[in-house]
């Protein structure tokens, strides 16, 4: 083999390794199994809210939940954003944490509902 030949096939080799390396790291699972995820942690995370918070009062204010469709499709806009660097171990892990959440909230399904206050921290006073 020519030398400027040689040159090529190890200059494609590295960028054919590169490539492999860099769409491993960057793509960490399917787009279907991942927005899957997102979906499911999503209506979770809707599903807590609603048994822990929806009727208690802050205030005056009786705490309500807009419709499910309207509240899922922010939670899952929220969730691809806030996983789309982890792994599928690692969101196969926050997804068993909620669901071990959501068996806790059920316990104040049909309890009488609590003023509840709210404090707000101040960035790095935390």
């Amino acid at each position: 083999m020519k030398k400027g030949c040689k040159i090529a096939l190890a200059g494609g080799l590295a960028v054919a390794v590169g490539t492999a390396a860099c769409w491993r790291w960057m793509i960490r699972m399917p787009l279907r199994e991942f927005t899957r995820y997102a979906l499911y942690m999503a209506a979770l995370d809707d599903e807590i809210c609603r048994n822990e918070l929806e009727g208690n009062q802050i205030g005056d204010k009786v705490i309500t939940f807009a419709s499910r469709a309207e509240t899922l499709q922010e939670r899952y806009h929220l969730f691809l954003e806030r996983n789309r660097a982890k792994s599928r171990r690692q969101l196969q892990q926050g997804i068993a944490d909620m669901e071990q959440r959501l068996r806790e909230s059920r316990q104040y399904i049909g309890q009488p509902r609590e003023q509840l206050e709210v404090e707000f921290a101040e960035k790095g006073s935390e």
